[in-house]
């Protein structure tokens, strides 16, 4: 049997994106129902995390977490353009 997807929540760790210790309860849920991008890269030292991880969610989301990450640049240009087209509807 699978061990509980809380196992791990208790464990601790300094995020190098935040700058302070976070709980892996919030690596595997930073707000999103997917697993921060940099669980693999935090936590391979402490535990087994590649193999908690694929036990726990689907494959899709495996790779969403495992993609690179959008250019700073092609964000903004992508927000740029989101809001230019919700503009051009309320008009």
């Amino acid at each position: 049997m699978a061990e509980d997807i809380s196992h791990h929540d208790g464990r601790r760790r300094r995020c190098p994106m935040l700058g302070h210790d976070v709980p892996f309860a919030y690596c595997r849920a930073p707000g999103s129902e997917i697993p921060c991008r940099r669980v693999f890269d935090c936590w391979w030292e402490t535990f087994e995390v590649e193999a908690f991880v694929r036990a726990h969610y689907r494959e899709a989301d495996v790779a969403k977490t495992l993609a690179p990450r959008q250019d700073k640049a092609d964000t903004i240009v992508e927000l740029i353009e989101r809001a230019r087209k919700a503009a051009e509807k309320k008009t």
